[in-house]
């Protein structure tokens, strides 16, 4: 599929243009989603700035009836009244109604105020429930909002403020006098959400400490809210925020479908502009396949079919760079055509002339030595030398013919027996050669004797220990053959002669150059013997050289135990490091 891909220019047009709607999709879903989280932030944003402006509004109301409270409660009228007896409050009480007047002047939701004693008796009053005291059951130490409550069934509900009044006169601090209550009423609390509506359906309701509604905007069917309706849901975005008044506290609850209700009309103008340039896409993508894929498509196809019809011409009718290369097509069509008649009529001259080379090399390879005619003159000298009890020149004849009849084998492949016989006829011919001054000794474990390993791979090894190595020493020389298993899947073969050793620098380079292909010089030296194991064996191949001046030299090869014929492979002569 990649490949396809690779090769297919309206393919990779296709996988380009759905690469592009991608991230048109994907920068559109992003856009969506962060305008729309944007704008739920500052709607939860904004509705904290109101719920704080209505908190700040009761904390005013607070303050003023604080105010209210204090200027009624401490007038000498009322402060004196609390420790009149009842003659006297019975002569002062038109004036402490008139001070109770001027109070519900200063705030018009009263629409009531009581004096109370330590011991909770009513010792004035004035407004509504002035003979029901039921809302007062404790003296309060500070100025305290009462819950909601409703009057004689009437359906309108008050509420309470409860205000201590405390002996000034009295060294002493905190000696409480009495208690001033003022009954409210809840009609102008609504004055104190206005503006409170975050959105058009927001429900905002003000709940005193028993969660009765005292107000409320965008609701007004409820008259206690439940708390399961104080916690944000799924339909509902809800933040409650308490108040200065005891227990009384402020709830918002906005609708979810309406905390990005107002990017409505932005999100139509966006998913258009989307909707328009995915239109674009594909109209760019049906005028490119119209213009460029579909001719250079055509153009495919003639040149595939040109095979079966040379003569053919294509005609496409423009004039644009499409039409250009089509002309240019045509023009090297023609000259093609033209050079290739010139190609088979030089061929044919070649071909007359390789013919010709060919008999010539016939003739040549007639005049060759036939390999059958040495093997039969090789036995023919070892037969006259036994006949003449001439053993040693019987022997070596022998193994000479062994030698050679090995090497010129058309085989790559032996297996190791075969290789180390080939080795020790070797040894016989070195060991006449140099009086037994030089010995090659070969040890060889049983289970490696049917493994498969390339032909010629240690004799060339044996051979430079012999002439580079021992050569040379005045003294006997010997060089050892190891051949063992090497873990469960690798033969270690080791050549290892106490000759004169290889010079550091030359050891260097013999090392540094194993890789480099042998040029312009015959023989299979190291070199040549690593690149054929290279050759057959990839990188599994561990090639070592050590040595060491006077001591002697070391070679290590370890392979794995199994070798594939690849045959082509021709062995020339057998000496040379």
């Amino acid at each position: 599929m990649r490949k396809r891909l690779k090769d297919s220019l309206w393919l990779q047009l296709i996988a380009f243009t759905a690469l592009i709607m991608f991230l048109l999709l994907a920068a559109y879903t992003v856009t969506d989603s962060y305008s729309s989280r944007m704008l739920r932030d500052r709607t939860i944003d904004l509705n904290e700035k109101i719920l704080l402006q209505v908190e700040g509004k009761m904390e005013d109301f607070h303050d003023t009836l604080n105010h209210v409270a204090t200027a009624m409660a401490y007038a000498p009228t009322t402060y004196d009244y609390f420790t009149m007896d009842p003659v006297a409050r019975v002569m002062a009480s038109e004036d402490l109604s008139e001070i109770f007047s001027n109070t519900v002047l200063l705030e018009s939701d009263i629409a009531g105020i009581y004096l109370y004693d330590t011991s909770l008796n009513q010792i004035a009053a004035m407004g509504k429930a002035a003979n029901n005291p039921d809302f007062v059951t404790l003296l309060k130490k500070k100025m305290e909002f009462g819950d909601i409550f409703y009057l004689n069934q009437a359906g309108v509900p008050f509420y309470t403020v409860y205000f201590p009044v405390y002996d000034l006169n009295n060294r002493k601090y905190g000696i409480q006098i009495g208690m001033c209550v003022m009954m409210m009423r809840t009609d102008n609390l609504s004055g104190l959400l206005e503006d409170s509506q975050t959105t058009e359906n927001t429900q905002v309701y003000l709940l005193d400490g028993n969660d009765q509604i005292i107000a409320s905007r965008g609701n007004d069917g409820l008259e206690e809210l439940d708390r399961s309706m104080m916690r944000s849901t799924d339909g509902y975005y809800v933040k409650v925020r308490s108040v200065r008044m005891d227990g009384w506290k402020v709830v918002s609850r906005i609708p979810e479908s309406e905390m990005n209700s107002s990017t409505e009309n932005g999100k139509k103008f966006v998913t258009t502009a989307y909707v328009l340039a995915f239109a674009l896409l594909i109209l760019l993508v049906w005028f490119c396949y119209k213009r460029f894929v579909g001719p250079l498509h055509r153009v495919d196809l003639f040149i595939q079919g040109i095979v079966y019809r040379p003569e053919e011409r294509m005609e496409i009718g423009r004039e644009d760079e499409i039409g250009t290369v089509v002309q240019s097509l045509n023009h090297m069509l023609d000259k093609q055509q033209k050079m290739n008649q010139e190609i088979r009529e030089s061929q044919k001259k070649m071909y007359e002339a390789e013919i010709a080379k060919k008999q010539l090399q016939v003739l040549a390879y007639r005049n060759q030595i036939n390999p059958h005619f040495l093997y039969n003159t090789f036995e023919c000298i070892c037969s006259m030398a036994l006949y003449y009890e001439v053993e040693d020149i019987a022997e070596i004849t022998m193994a000479l013919s062994k030698v050679f009849r090995f090497a010129v084998k058309g085989d790559n492949i032996v297996s190791v027996e075969e290789e180390v016989s080939y080795i020790r006829e070797y040894a016989k011919i070195i060991d006449y050669r140099f009086m037994g001054k030089i010995d090659v000794d070969i040890e060889m474990d049983e289970t490696v004797k049917e493994k498969r390993v390339i032909k010629l791979m240690l004799q060339p090894l044996v051979e430079n220990a012999v002439f580079h190595g021992l050569e040379q020493k005045m003294e006997d020389g010997e060089v050892n053959v190891s051949i063992h298993m090497e873990g469960e899947s690798h033969m270690m073969f080791v050549v290892e002669d106490n000759g004169c050793g290889i010079e550091p620098a030359k050891l260097v380079w013999m090392r540094d150059n194993l890789d480099s292909k042998p040029t312009g010089q015959k023989g299979i030296g190291v070199a040549n013997i690593y690149q054929r194991l290279k050759l057959f064996y990839g990188d599994d191949v561990v090639f070592r050289i050590e040595s060491r001046l006077g001591v002697g030299t070391k070679i290590t090869i370890i392979i794995p135990d199994e070798v594939e014929e690849r045959g082509g492979e021709n062995v020339q002569d057998l000496s040379g490091r």
